[in-house]
């Protein structure tokens, strides 16, 4: 397992409160990232299965082209 595969590296993982949908405030105890990769957003229970997607992207710094990466563009 590669671990530089972290929930923070990830282009995907947004932090829970990050989310403009308060439902996802509240579950920000028990969940705080989440994972857009599939187009619905989603909580993630634990950051292990990050350690292992295959959908797994990393995260452009920020910079010029770092707007169009949040943007999924």
């Amino acid at each position: 397992m590669d671990q530089t595969h972290t929930v923070q590296g990830c282009r995907w993982a947004v932090p829970t409160l990050d989310r403009r949908l308060p439902t996802w405030w509240l579950e920000a105890w028990d969940a705080p990232w989440g994972c857009r990769c599939d187009g619905v957003p989603r909580t993630l229970e634990s950051t292990r299965e990050c350690l292992a997607c295959p959908r797994w992207e990393v995260r452009a710094e920020p910079g010029e082209h770092w707007v169009l990466a949040q943007l999924g563009l």
